[in-house]
């Protein structure tokens, strides 16, 4: 069992109130002068800032915490306001067909939410998320992955990163690169808290590998490339809230992949 007591978000809201604020004053000149839509958005503009107002009380007089709690058949969380319960939910393990993890951003840097989305087998969604008042904040929302995948739930290979850090006895507060030889996969391993690693590994894997240019996916925390020439090989990248990993499937030749760390502090990334 995790406990997680959710951060209140007093910058967030402040910052929000003071663009709600000024798009209002901007709104109620054309309000005053030709109404219609700028009317429209005045008064909408209004209920927005009443809303930030509210949530800025309400946060001030509740504390939220989430306890989740995971064994081998059940996946249960509890929401208490002022340590009385809010709310529950329950999935069976059996059911879950799939674990997506997602932090999202409204502006810039600024934290918005954190949701865990359960795909069940009967294409139902089961949604674990802080909510439009409170934040799990983004060294909670790591926990909670990270707790995740110590119970093998969440993305395929971000599970077998998981894996290979408790059998390789690997130290997370340690920055460092490891490998690990499986079968027909070569896997490396990062953990490192430098934001740029994930583009410094992609970079790599472009300039060392030329042969593998069919993309088949590029986001901003996975990368997975084909060979042209090779049959079922492929090389796949992924980040997560451990740290990255590299899986080479079915690559005869094998390149040695580096941290920002190891190459040295660089003015830009590039190979």
């Amino acid at each position: 069992m995790q406990n997680y007591i959710l951060e209140k978000g007093f910058g967030y809201k402040l910052f929000m109130l003071l663009a709600f604020s000024i798009f209002s004053s901007v709104m109620y000149q054309g309000h005053i002068s030709q109404q219609g839509i700028y009317s429209i958005l005045f008064f909408a503009s209004l209920a927005l800032c009443a809303f930030q107002i509210a949530s800025i009380f309400y946060v001030l007089l509740v504390k939220r915490n989430i306890e989740l709690h995971i064994n081998e058949e059940n996946i249960s969380w509890k929401i208490y306001d002022n340590n009385k319960l809010y709310k529950e939910n329950s999935v069976k393990r059996k059911d879950i067909k799939e674990v997506h993890t997602e932090v999202n951003y409204l502006t810039g840097n600024i934290y918005s939410s954190f949701q865990v989305l359960f795909k069940m087998n009967n294409e139902e969604e089961v949604i674990l998320t802080d909510g439009l008042f409170y934040d799990f904040g983004l060294k909670k929302a790591e926990d909670v992955c990270k707790f995740l995948l110590n119970n093998n739930l969440g993305d395929t290979q971000d599970i077998k990163f998981a894996k290979l850090t408790k059998e390789l006895d690997i130290d997370l507060t340690k920055e460092q690169i490891f490998t690990k030889k499986d079968s027909k996969s070569f896997f490396v391993g990062v953990i490192s808290k430098n934001k740029k690693e994930f583009l410094s590994l992609r970079l790599q894997i472009e300039s060392l590998y030329p042969e593998y240019k069919d993309v088949q996916k590029n986001a901003n925390n996975e990368f997975l490339v084909n060979s042209d020439t090779i049959k079922n090989s492929f090389i796949y990248l992924r980040s997560n809230a451990i740290g990255y990993i590299v899986e080479f499937y079915n690559v005869s030749r094998k390149e040695d992949l580096k941290t920002l760390k190891q190459m040295g502090k660089r003015n830009k990334i590039g190979f």
